[in-house]
């Protein structure tokens, strides 16, 4: 397992035993159930309901498909575009929900460009492979809060969305906050990608519906 899917498995895990807590042991009792097979138990205690939480996490990661990330050569990128043409493919990304459905225009990305969350910093091709692994895109919501602010060393905006995890139950997070893109000086690239949440990771469980 690489470094990239070993931090994933861990913010699922970690997600998943902290939402199990706060939603009660009986919904504990139903996951040890449904992942672990022990459908005579009568009880089910802290440590088994972590260990089949960090056993359904284990397999959202390994167990979604995706398609094959397609690379570009420096020549297919879009350099030095103008603020009002960056911005008006940030806003058409936007409206696909790139944010859970990691389908961004890949073309105003330098190659080298990394993605860091409130869990870790990644390369571009594991943040696109572990984003659509952990949220389920279309049953996620994301609004944009005001407008795109793009000048010629950044791009910024405000989000408030709610987050659909791949995990059993279907547990729904709701959050707010910030991305910030940073832009190369010479090719006018995206070279970094990085979200702020106003909440943290706690108050952002307390939140979480089931479905």
């Amino acid at each position: 397992m690489n470094i990239y899917m070993y931090t994933m498995r861990t913010w699922l895990i970690h997600l998943t035993t902290g939402i199990l807590a706060f939603a009660g042991s009986s919904q504990g009792l139903n996951l040890d159930r449904a992942c672990a097979g022990n459908k005579g138990a009568a009880q089910v205690d802290r440590r088994n309901v972590f260990r089949s939480a960090a056993s359904a996490a284990g397999l959202v990661v390994t167990s979604v498909v995706t398609s094959p990330l397609r690379s570009q050569a420096s020549d297919e990128k879009l350099t030095n575009l103008s603020n009002e043409d960056l911005k008006s493919i940030i806003e058409s990304d936007l409206k696909k929900d790139f944010l859970v459905s990691a389908d961004i225009t890949r073309a105003v990305y330098d190659e080298s460009a990394t993605f860091t969350d409130e869990i870790d910093t990644y390369t571009m091709d594991k943040w696109i492979k572990g984003t659509k692994a952990l949220f389920v895109a279309e049953k996620s919501k994301l609004d944009i809060v005001g407008d795109i602010s793009v000048d010629s060393e950044k791009v910024e905006f405000r989000f408030r969305e709610d987050l659909m995890f791949r995990i059993p139950f279907r547990p729904i997070v709701s959050l707010s906050g910030r991305v910030l893109l940073s832009r190369d000086n010479k090719t006018g690239l995206i070279t970094s990608y990085r979200e702020f949440w106003d909440q943290d990771v706690t108050s952002v469980l307390k939140t979480a519906k089931f479905n």
